[in-house]
Protein backbone atom coordinates (compact mmCIF):
# COMPACT_ATOMS: atom_id res chain seq x y z
CA UNK A 1 0.00 0.00 0.00
CA UNK A 2 1.48 3.58 -0.84
CA UNK A 3 0.21 6.74 -0.17
CA UNK A 4 1.51 10.30 -0.78
CA UNK A 5 3.71 11.59 2.06
CA UNK A 6 2.61 15.42 1.20
CA UNK A 7 -0.65 15.31 3.40
CA UNK A 8 -0.64 16.68 6.25
CA UNK A 9 -0.74 14.35 9.39
CA UNK A 10 -3.81 14.04 11.29
CA UNK A 11 -1.88 12.37 14.25
CA UNK A 12 -1.79 14.95 16.27
CA UNK A 13 -5.76 16.67 15.75
CA UNK A 14 -6.65 19.81 16.74
CA UNK A 15 -9.24 20.20 19.78
CA UNK A 16 -12.71 19.87 19.05
CA UNK A 17 -14.84 22.62 17.70
CA UNK A 18 -16.36 24.28 20.82
CA UNK A 19 -13.57 23.84 22.97
CA UNK A 20 -10.98 25.04 19.52
CA UNK A 21 -13.19 27.90 19.28
CA UNK A 22 -12.52 28.90 22.81
CA UNK A 23 -9.33 28.60 23.25
CA UNK A 24 -8.75 30.87 20.32
CA UNK A 25 -11.17 33.36 21.63
CA UNK A 26 -9.22 33.47 24.84
CA UNK A 27 -6.04 33.97 22.83
CA UNK A 28 -7.67 36.54 20.78
CA UNK A 29 -8.66 38.50 23.04
CA UNK A 30 -5.25 38.56 24.79
CA UNK A 31 -3.74 39.38 21.71
CA UNK A 32 -5.75 42.74 21.06
CA UNK A 33 -5.27 43.51 24.73
CA UNK A 34 -1.53 43.36 24.47
CA UNK A 35 -0.71 44.07 20.76
CA UNK A 36 -3.78 46.60 19.44
CA UNK A 37 -2.44 49.67 21.29
CA UNK A 38 1.00 48.80 20.40
CA UNK A 39 -0.13 48.68 16.87
CA UNK A 40 -2.08 52.30 17.33
CA UNK A 41 1.49 53.73 18.56
CA UNK A 42 2.95 52.98 15.26
CA UNK A 43 0.44 53.35 13.17
CA UNK A 44 0.42 56.84 11.12
CA UNK A 45 -3.62 56.87 11.71
CA UNK A 46 -3.51 58.48 15.03
CA UNK A 47 -6.56 60.35 15.18
CA UNK A 48 -8.98 59.92 17.52
CA UNK A 49 -12.05 57.29 16.26
CA UNK A 50 -15.64 57.01 17.70
CA UNK A 51 -15.85 53.50 19.68
CA UNK A 52 -18.53 52.12 17.45
CA UNK A 53 -16.09 51.05 15.31
CA UNK A 54 -18.51 48.27 13.19
CA UNK A 55 -15.56 45.98 13.91
CA UNK A 56 -15.26 46.42 17.73
CA UNK A 57 -18.26 46.82 19.43
CA UNK A 58 -18.17 49.64 22.37
CA UNK A 59 -18.58 47.34 25.07
CA UNK A 60 -16.04 44.92 23.51
CA UNK A 61 -13.77 48.17 22.68
CA UNK A 62 -14.07 49.20 26.01
CA UNK A 63 -12.95 45.52 27.82
CA UNK A 64 -10.18 45.68 25.70
CA UNK A 65 -9.27 49.19 26.65
CA UNK A 66 -9.50 48.27 30.41
CA UNK A 67 -7.66 44.76 30.10
CA UNK A 68 -4.73 47.02 28.59
CA UNK A 69 -5.01 49.30 31.38
CA UNK A 70 -4.94 46.80 33.49
CA UNK A 71 -1.82 44.90 32.49
CA UNK A 72 0.24 48.15 32.49
CA UNK A 73 -0.42 48.79 36.05
CA UNK A 74 -3.74 51.47 35.43
CA UNK A 75 -6.98 50.10 35.78
CA UNK A 76 -8.95 53.08 34.67
CA UNK A 77 -10.06 52.94 30.98
CA UNK A 78 -10.89 55.92 29.35
CA UNK A 79 -13.61 56.32 26.05
CA UNK A 80 -10.42 57.37 24.32
CA UNK A 81 -8.49 54.37 25.28
CA UNK A 82 -11.46 52.16 23.98
CA UNK A 83 -11.35 54.41 21.00
CA UNK A 84 -7.99 54.46 19.88
CA UNK A 85 -8.03 50.67 20.68
CA UNK A 86 -11.11 49.76 18.40
CA UNK A 87 -9.54 52.18 15.48
CA UNK A 88 -6.36 50.34 15.63
CA UNK A 89 -7.86 46.85 15.07
CA UNK A 90 -10.18 48.23 12.63
CA UNK A 91 -6.97 49.37 10.42
CA UNK A 92 -5.76 45.67 10.98
CA UNK A 93 -8.83 44.10 9.43
CA UNK A 94 -8.91 42.97 6.04
CA UNK A 95 -11.62 40.23 4.16
CA UNK A 96 -8.33 38.80 2.70
CA UNK A 97 -6.63 36.67 4.89
CA UNK A 98 -2.80 37.03 3.05
CA UNK A 99 -3.61 41.20 3.76
CA UNK A 100 -4.36 40.10 6.90
CA UNK A 101 -1.53 38.47 8.21
CA UNK A 102 0.78 41.03 6.22
CA UNK A 103 -0.69 43.63 8.68
CA UNK A 104 -0.69 41.44 11.89
CA UNK A 105 3.07 40.69 11.29
CA UNK A 106 3.83 44.39 10.36
CA UNK A 107 2.34 45.55 13.50
CA UNK A 108 4.22 43.39 15.79
CA UNK A 109 2.19 40.14 16.73
CA UNK A 110 3.66 37.39 17.86
CA UNK A 111 3.65 34.14 15.60
CA UNK A 112 1.20 32.76 18.33
CA UNK A 113 -1.69 35.48 18.63
CA UNK A 114 -1.30 35.66 14.73
CA UNK A 115 -2.17 31.82 14.39
CA UNK A 116 -5.00 32.16 16.70
CA UNK A 117 -6.31 35.26 14.96
CA UNK A 118 -6.10 33.82 11.48
CA UNK A 119 -7.41 30.34 12.71
CA UNK A 120 -10.47 31.40 14.04
CA UNK A 121 -11.11 33.20 10.52
CA UNK A 122 -10.30 30.53 9.17
CA UNK A 123 -12.90 28.50 11.27
CA UNK A 124 -15.41 30.73 10.15
CA UNK A 125 -14.88 29.77 6.28
CA UNK A 126 -15.20 26.52 7.19
CA UNK A 127 -18.33 26.80 9.62
CA UNK A 128 -20.73 26.37 6.78
CA UNK A 129 -19.21 22.95 5.40
CA UNK A 130 -19.33 21.86 8.40
CA UNK A 131 -22.68 22.64 9.80
CA UNK A 132 -23.88 20.66 6.51
CA UNK A 133 -22.10 17.28 7.77
CA UNK A 134 -23.47 17.55 11.20
CA UNK A 135 -27.05 18.31 9.55
CA UNK A 136 -26.31 14.75 7.48
CA UNK A 137 -26.75 13.03 10.80
CA UNK A 138 -30.26 11.53 11.43
CA UNK A 139 -31.73 12.21 15.01
CA UNK A 140 -32.73 9.67 17.15
CA UNK A 141 -35.48 9.99 19.48
CA UNK A 142 -33.89 10.34 23.40
CA UNK A 143 -35.05 6.31 23.96
CA UNK A 144 -32.68 4.90 21.59
CA UNK A 145 -29.77 4.68 20.99
CA UNK A 146 -28.04 7.79 18.95
CA UNK A 147 -24.82 7.17 16.94
CA UNK A 148 -23.16 10.64 17.05
CA UNK A 149 -20.67 10.29 14.47
CA UNK A 150 -20.97 7.72 11.80
CA UNK A 151 -17.94 6.55 9.46
CA UNK A 152 -18.86 8.97 6.50
CA UNK A 153 -19.29 12.03 8.83
CA UNK A 154 -16.03 11.39 10.33
CA UNK A 155 -14.52 10.96 7.30
CA UNK A 156 -15.46 14.57 5.78
CA UNK A 157 -14.83 16.22 9.27
CA UNK A 158 -11.45 14.20 8.56
CA UNK A 159 -11.19 15.92 5.02
CA UNK A 160 -12.29 19.36 6.47
CA UNK A 161 -9.44 19.53 9.59
CA UNK A 162 -7.00 18.57 6.41
CA UNK A 163 -8.16 21.42 4.50
CA UNK A 164 -7.96 23.59 7.05
CA UNK A 165 -4.56 22.73 8.05
CA UNK A 166 -3.35 22.98 4.62
CA UNK A 167 -4.65 26.77 4.54
CA UNK A 168 -3.44 27.81 7.15
CA UNK A 169 0.32 26.60 6.22
CA UNK A 170 -0.28 28.55 3.10
CA UNK A 171 -1.14 31.10 5.19
CA UNK A 172 1.65 31.28 7.93
CA UNK A 173 4.10 28.90 6.65
CA UNK A 174 6.19 27.02 9.05
CA UNK A 175 3.97 29.57 12.15
CA UNK A 176 0.97 27.86 10.94
CA UNK A 177 1.61 24.30 12.65
CA UNK A 178 0.78 25.27 16.51
CA UNK A 179 3.03 24.37 19.65
CA UNK A 180 6.12 23.62 17.31
CA UNK A 181 8.65 23.13 20.33
CA UNK A 182 5.93 20.67 21.78
CA UNK A 183 5.21 18.93 18.83
CA UNK A 184 9.10 18.73 18.05
CA UNK A 185 9.70 17.02 21.63
CA UNK A 186 6.87 14.84 21.28
CA UNK A 187 8.24 13.50 17.81
CA UNK A 188 11.67 13.04 19.45
CA UNK A 189 9.80 10.67 21.75
CA UNK A 190 8.19 8.89 19.61
CA UNK A 191 10.56 9.04 16.59
CA UNK A 192 13.94 9.25 18.15
CA UNK A 193 16.60 11.90 17.20
CA UNK A 194 15.87 12.21 13.66
CA UNK A 195 16.06 15.40 11.06
CA UNK A 196 12.73 17.30 11.43
CA UNK A 197 11.58 16.25 7.76
CA UNK A 198 12.41 12.93 8.37
CA UNK A 199 10.00 13.01 11.55
CA UNK A 200 7.51 15.04 9.27
CA UNK A 201 7.09 12.14 6.81
CA UNK A 202 6.82 9.54 9.57
CA UNK A 203 4.38 11.81 11.01
CA UNK A 204 2.06 11.72 7.14
CA UNK A 205 3.03 7.90 7.13
CA UNK A 206 1.52 7.37 10.54
CA UNK A 207 -1.37 9.67 9.86
CA UNK A 208 -2.81 7.76 6.69
CA UNK A 209 -2.63 4.34 8.43
CA UNK A 210 -3.84 5.55 11.34
CA UNK A 211 -7.00 7.21 9.22
CA UNK A 212 -8.08 4.10 7.86
CA UNK A 213 -7.45 2.22 10.96
CA UNK A 214 -9.91 4.24 12.15
CA UNK A 215 -12.86 3.55 9.72
CA UNK A 216 -12.63 0.24 10.32
CA UNK A 217 -13.02 0.83 13.95
CA UNK A 218 -15.98 3.12 12.78
CA UNK A 219 -17.79 0.42 10.66
CA UNK A 220 -16.90 -1.99 13.49
CA UNK A 221 -19.13 -0.05 15.96
CA UNK A 222 -17.56 -1.93 18.98
CA UNK A 223 -17.56 -5.45 17.32
CA UNK A 224 -14.56 -6.79 15.73
CA UNK A 225 -15.18 -9.49 13.10
CA UNK A 226 -12.21 -11.69 12.15
CA UNK A 227 -11.79 -9.85 8.84
CA UNK A 228 -12.09 -6.59 10.51
CA UNK A 229 -8.53 -8.23 12.23
CA UNK A 230 -7.11 -9.20 9.20
CA UNK A 231 -7.92 -5.60 7.58
CA UNK A 232 -5.88 -4.17 10.68
CA UNK A 233 -2.79 -7.05 10.69
CA UNK A 234 -2.05 -6.32 6.69
CA UNK A 235 -2.44 -2.05 7.76
CA UNK A 236 0.26 -2.67 10.24
CA UNK A 237 2.49 -5.06 7.95
CA UNK A 238 1.99 -2.23 5.36
CA UNK A 239 2.80 0.16 7.44
CA UNK A 240 6.45 -1.27 9.00
CA UNK A 241 7.25 -1.52 5.07
CA UNK A 242 6.65 2.01 4.12
CA UNK A 243 8.21 3.11 7.46
CA UNK A 244 11.34 0.56 6.55
CA UNK A 245 11.59 2.15 3.00
CA UNK A 246 12.00 5.58 4.72
CA UNK A 247 14.29 4.71 7.11
CA UNK A 248 17.90 3.11 8.01
CA UNK A 249 17.62 -0.48 9.65
CA UNK A 250 18.75 1.46 13.22
CA UNK A 251 15.91 4.33 12.75
CA UNK A 252 13.23 1.91 12.41
CA UNK A 253 14.67 -0.24 15.37
CA UNK A 254 14.44 3.34 17.24
CA UNK A 255 11.25 3.90 16.42
CA UNK A 256 9.73 0.20 17.02
CA UNK A 257 11.50 0.29 20.67
CA UNK A 258 9.19 3.47 21.51
CA UNK A 259 5.80 3.60 19.24
CA UNK A 260 5.54 -0.16 17.34
CA UNK A 261 2.25 -2.09 18.86
CA UNK A 262 4.88 -4.41 20.34
CA UNK A 263 6.51 -1.54 22.97
CA UNK A 264 3.03 -0.38 23.39
CA UNK A 265 1.52 -3.35 24.32
CA UNK A 266 4.96 -4.71 26.12
CA UNK A 267 5.20 -1.60 28.84
CA UNK A 268 1.99 -2.03 29.53
CA UNK A 269 2.25 -5.72 30.66
CA UNK A 270 5.42 -4.89 31.72
CA UNK A 271 4.66 -1.98 34.40
CA UNK A 272 5.16 -3.74 37.45
CA UNK A 273 8.13 -5.27 36.77
CA UNK A 274 9.87 -2.00 36.06
CA UNK A 275 11.95 -3.22 32.98
CA UNK A 276 15.36 -1.05 32.44
CA UNK A 277 16.26 0.19 29.35
CA UNK A 278 18.74 -3.19 28.35
CA UNK A 279 15.64 -5.94 30.04
CA UNK A 280 12.99 -3.96 28.01
CA UNK A 281 15.40 -3.57 24.34
CA UNK A 282 16.33 -8.30 25.70
CA UNK A 283 12.51 -8.58 25.74
CA UNK A 284 10.90 -6.58 23.42
CA UNK A 285 13.42 -8.10 21.04
CA UNK A 286 11.51 -11.81 22.09
CA UNK A 287 8.40 -10.53 22.08
CA UNK A 288 8.64 -8.58 18.41
CA UNK A 289 10.12 -11.95 17.06
CA UNK A 290 7.36 -13.60 18.55
CA UNK A 291 4.49 -11.38 17.03
CA UNK A 292 5.89 -11.67 13.67
CA UNK A 293 5.29 -15.30 13.35
CA UNK A 294 2.24 -15.44 15.38
CA UNK A 295 0.68 -12.14 15.42
CA UNK A 296 -0.22 -10.04 17.84
CA UNK A 297 -2.59 -11.40 20.43
CA UNK A 298 -5.56 -8.50 19.99
CA UNK A 299 -5.24 -8.68 16.73
CA UNK A 300 -5.08 -13.00 15.81
CA UNK A 301 -7.96 -14.04 14.11
CA UNK A 302 -7.45 -17.48 12.73
CA UNK A 303 -8.03 -19.83 14.96
CA UNK A 304 -5.39 -22.15 14.62
CA UNK A 305 -2.88 -19.79 14.74
CA UNK A 306 -4.26 -18.77 18.21
CA UNK A 307 -3.91 -21.77 19.44
CA UNK A 308 -0.07 -21.98 18.32
CA UNK A 309 0.55 -18.58 20.16
CA UNK A 310 -1.12 -19.89 23.10
CA UNK A 311 1.20 -23.23 22.87
CA UNK A 312 4.53 -21.22 22.64
CA UNK A 313 4.06 -18.92 25.18
CA UNK A 314 5.46 -21.11 27.24
CA UNK A 315 8.87 -21.29 25.11
CA UNK A 316 8.85 -17.36 24.83
CA UNK A 317 8.59 -17.34 28.66
CA UNK A 318 11.80 -19.79 28.98
CA UNK A 319 13.65 -17.57 26.21
CA UNK A 320 12.68 -14.28 28.16
CA UNK A 321 13.98 -15.86 31.88
CA UNK A 322 17.12 -16.68 29.77
CA UNK A 323 18.17 -13.11 28.91
CA UNK A 324 17.16 -11.83 32.55
CA UNK A 325 19.34 -12.13 35.75
CA UNK A 326 18.27 -15.01 38.35
CA UNK A 327 17.29 -12.57 41.07
CA UNK A 328 14.97 -10.53 37.95
CA UNK A 329 13.63 -13.86 36.88
CA UNK A 330 11.50 -14.02 40.55
CA UNK A 331 10.43 -10.41 39.51
CA UNK A 332 9.35 -10.57 35.75
CA UNK A 333 7.50 -14.02 37.10
CA UNK A 334 5.55 -12.27 39.39
CA UNK A 335 4.58 -9.49 37.32
CA UNK A 336 3.26 -11.19 34.25
CA UNK A 337 1.67 -14.21 35.79
CA UNK A 338 -2.36 -14.12 35.99
CA UNK A 339 -2.52 -14.84 39.47
CA UNK A 340 -0.71 -11.84 40.16
CA UNK A 341 -2.19 -9.38 38.48
CA UNK A 342 -4.93 -7.92 40.55
CA UNK A 343 -3.15 -7.95 43.93
CA UNK A 344 0.22 -5.93 42.16
CA UNK A 345 -2.33 -3.56 41.42
CA UNK A 346 -3.26 -3.67 44.74
CA UNK A 347 -0.13 -3.78 46.45
CA UNK A 348 1.11 -0.82 44.25
CA UNK A 349 -1.54 0.95 44.88
CA UNK A 350 -1.52 0.60 48.73
CA UNK A 351 2.23 1.78 48.51
CA UNK A 352 3.58 -1.34 49.96
CA UNK A 353 7.34 -3.65 48.45
CA UNK A 354 6.66 -5.66 45.90
CA UNK A 355 7.56 -8.52 48.88
CA UNK A 356 3.77 -8.02 50.05
CA UNK A 357 2.63 -9.31 46.80
CA UNK A 358 4.17 -12.38 47.06
CA UNK A 359 3.20 -12.94 50.71
CA UNK A 360 -0.41 -12.01 49.94
CA UNK A 361 -0.04 -15.14 46.98
CA UNK A 362 1.70 -17.62 49.84
CA UNK A 363 -1.40 -17.32 51.96
CA UNK A 364 -3.77 -18.16 49.64
CA UNK A 365 -2.36 -20.89 48.05
CA UNK A 366 -1.18 -22.90 51.46
CA UNK A 367 -4.52 -21.70 53.01
CA UNK A 368 -6.90 -23.06 50.03
CA UNK A 369 -5.06 -26.30 50.03
CA UNK A 370 -5.74 -26.54 53.43
CA UNK A 371 -9.39 -25.81 52.71
CA UNK A 372 -9.43 -28.09 50.26
CA UNK A 373 -7.53 -31.37 52.27
CA UNK A 374 -10.32 -30.29 55.21
CA UNK A 375 -13.69 -30.44 52.87
CA UNK A 376 -11.96 -34.13 51.26
CA UNK A 377 -12.02 -35.48 54.30
CA UNK A 378 -14.47 -37.90 55.00
CA UNK A 379 -13.61 -39.03 58.60
CA UNK A 380 -14.74 -35.32 59.73
CA UNK A 381 -18.59 -34.34 60.72
CA UNK A 382 -20.21 -31.20 59.57
CA UNK A 383 -19.67 -29.98 62.69
CA UNK A 384 -15.57 -30.56 63.35
CA UNK A 385 -15.17 -29.79 59.19
CA UNK A 386 -16.97 -26.01 59.60
CA UNK A 387 -14.65 -25.50 62.80
CA UNK A 388 -11.82 -26.11 61.00
CA UNK A 389 -12.94 -23.73 57.73
CA UNK A 390 -13.32 -21.21 59.63
CA UNK A 391 -10.41 -21.29 61.67
CA UNK A 392 -8.40 -21.23 58.32
CA UNK A 393 -10.77 -18.26 57.70
CA UNK A 394 -9.57 -16.90 60.73
CA UNK A 395 -5.92 -17.44 59.98
CA UNK A 396 -6.06 -16.20 56.25
CA UNK A 397 -7.68 -13.05 57.42
CA UNK A 398 -5.02 -12.62 60.54
CA UNK A 399 -2.07 -13.14 58.13
CA UNK A 400 -3.68 -10.68 55.32
CA UNK A 401 -4.10 -7.97 57.50
CA UNK A 402 -0.44 -7.95 58.75
CA UNK A 403 0.54 -7.64 55.50
CA UNK A 404 -2.04 -5.40 53.93
CA UNK A 405 -3.22 -3.74 56.18
CA UNK A 406 -7.40 -3.49 57.49
CA UNK A 407 -8.02 -1.46 54.73
CA UNK A 408 -5.77 -2.77 52.12
CA UNK A 409 -7.94 -6.59 53.23
CA UNK A 410 -11.17 -4.62 52.84
CA UNK A 411 -9.76 -3.46 49.19
CA UNK A 412 -8.62 -7.21 48.75
CA UNK A 413 -11.43 -9.02 49.22
CA UNK A 414 -13.02 -6.89 46.55
CA UNK A 415 -10.31 -7.17 43.88
CA UNK A 416 -8.99 -10.95 43.97
CA UNK A 417 -9.84 -11.97 47.18
CA UNK A 418 -13.28 -13.26 47.78
CA UNK A 419 -11.58 -16.90 48.55
CA UNK A 420 -11.41 -15.78 51.70
CA UNK A 421 -15.10 -15.13 52.27
CA UNK A 422 -15.78 -18.40 50.99
CA UNK A 423 -13.49 -20.42 53.27
CA UNK A 424 -16.67 -19.70 55.81
CA UNK A 425 -19.24 -22.73 55.90
CA UNK A 426 -22.70 -21.49 54.55
CA UNK A 427 -25.07 -21.95 57.23
CA UNK A 428 -28.73 -23.39 56.34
Amino acid sequence: MCFSYDRLSVLNPEPSYPMKTLLLGVLLALSLAANAALYWQRSATSTAASASSPNVAPAEATALAATTKAASGNPVATEADAARIAQAWANLQSSDLTTLVTRLRGAGFSPAMIRAIVAARVQEQFSARRAALFSQREEQPFWKGQRYFDAKIMAGMRELQREQSALLKQLLGADGEPGNEEKLAYQRRQFGDLPRDKMDQMQSIIGDYGELRSQIYSAANGVMLPEDREKLMLLEKEQRADLAALLTPQELENYELRSSSTANNLRSQLALFNPTEEEFRAIFKLQQAFDEKYGSANLVSNPELFRQRQVQQQELLTQVKAVLSPERVADYQQASDPAYQMVNRLVARLELPASAATQVVTVQQEITKRASTVRSDKTLSTEVRNMQLNALAQEATSRLTTTLGTRGLEAYKQYGGQWVQSLVPRTQ
